[in-house]
């Protein structure tokens, strides 16, 4: 009998490719290639939101956000902050994204403010850092990561110093 649901090895296959996609798309983001961000995430599969839909959310409001689409960009940062609830990420998870779009949404505004519905959702709450999932920090860095710049070079030794053996 064929029930109309997906098996659970294709449902995981499409979980994983989305989000290979999402990383694709978030680190050509990383290296201002808006072209190639979204033909990264063109390729991921359509995903219910609570399976990895909200991290595609997430990826394409950047994408927007970073192509100079603001209105529209902050609104889908709006809309997928607004149903983290629905997913089983752990508070802290949820609550890292939440300022993650926050910081985001500052940076997008022309007033350095985010939208009042974006700054409703991060009110009031607290995390521990070290309990965000490493890959969510990975995909989606609270601060925008500067490239390391070589160490200064290590100081010369000291000269001799003579001996009163002499």
């Amino acid at each position: 009998m064929f029930s109309g649901r997906k098996t659970a090895d294709q449902l995981r296959d499409e979980i994983r490719n989305a989000d290979a996609a999402v990383g694709e798309a978030m680190s050509a983001l990383a290296i201002d290639d808006v072209a190639a961000a979204r033909q990264a995430l063109s390729s991921a599969p359509r995903t219910h939101f609570v399976d990895m839909g909200w991290k595609v959310g997430l990826a394409g409001a950047m994408i927007e956000l970073r192509a100079g689409k603001m209105k529209p960009g902050l609104q889908k940062l709006i809309a997928v902050c607004s149903r983290l609830d629905d997913t089983d990420l752990s508070r802290d998870d949820k609550n890292y994204l939440r300022l993650y779009a926050l910081y985001r949404g500052s940076e997008a505004s022309k007033d350095g403010r985010a939208p009042v519905e974006l700054r409703e959702l991060v009110e009031d709450f607290r995390f521990d850092h070290t309990l965000v999932t490493p890959l969510l920090r990975k995909d989606f860095p609270l601060k925008a990561l500067d490239e390391a710049e070589p160490a200064p070079p290590p100081p010369p030794p000291p000269p001799p110093v003579p001996s009163d053996a002499d």
